[in-house]
């Protein structure tokens, strides 16, 4: 079924993308369908604009000229602590380049060529689930607790104190309890493209547990040659 015209609602879209024909498409496409869209060209542009006016979500090439797209979503996230929805709309297709956009951010991934109904649904589920998450932005496993907005830590309400680092982990590990983080997520989230020593990631692993263990919490699970998950029945070495 067709989505409705109005189904923008105006809502506010900044779409970053240096290819001209493609964002004048999206411009187009979303403008008819009830957006109020924007466009930025490059990194920095798009930097400058989100300094400047509030947007419901972005639409995020990769292959920007100067400062690419995970350059924008680290100083997004790790900088102004902007958590405006974020769609990845890229030509870059393997899995590497998927887990990258989510370690620095992302909420969602759509490679091109790509159908501009398809980009519509993905911006409003995008944009709903934001509206629904500002009412409740702590999320619990077990007696930890971490607001995704503050980045605060607690175990049965006492405060954990983190470092940068340690804390992005922990950010990884919340954001989907249970599930194996690899490896190659949190190294491409902590250090991009500058691979680290073969103990650094171990070593800010270690930080954080130790740290939620003095609090009273110690489920961070090692899962031998993949990666980290956090549970609820014990921690592994």
């Amino acid at each position: 079924m067709a989505v409705s015209p109005a189904a923008g609602a105006n809502h506010r879209v900044l779409i970053v993308e240096d290819d001209h024909t493609i964002a004048g498409n999206l411009f187009s496409f979303l403008e008819v369908r009830g957006f109020l869209p924007d466009v930025a060209y490059t990194g920095h542009a798009a930097l400058a604009r989100l300094k400047e006016q509030r947007f419901d979500a972005l639409i995020l090439d990769i292959g920007l000229p100067g400062m690419d797209g995970n350059a924008v979503l680290h100083a997004l996230r790790n900088e102004r602590r902007v958590d405006v929805p974020v769609l990845i709309l890229t030509a870059r297709d393997s899995l590497e380049d998927k887990l990258a956009g989510f370690s620095h951010g992302a909420d969602d991934y759509l490679t091109k060529p790509f159908a501009l109904l398809e980009v519509e649904a993905r911006l409003l589920a995008l944009i709903q689930r934001a509206k629904g998450s500002t009412v409740d932005s702590v999320r619990v496993f077990g007696p930890v607790q971490y607001d995704t907005r503050s980045r605060a830590v607690s175990v049965n309400g006492t405060p954990v104190h983190l470092t940068r680092k340690a804390g992005l982990i922990m950010e990884a590990l919340m954001r989907d309890p249970g599930r194996v983080v690899a490896r190659e997520e949190l190294e491409s989230m902590l250090w991009g493209n500058e691979p680290p020593s073969s103990d650094a990631l171990r070593s800010q692993v270690h930080l954080l547990r130790r740290a939620l263990a003095d609090a009273g919490f110690d489920g961070i699970e090692t899962m031998h040659g993949t990666g980290w998950r956090l549970t609820l029945g014990g921690a592994s070495a």
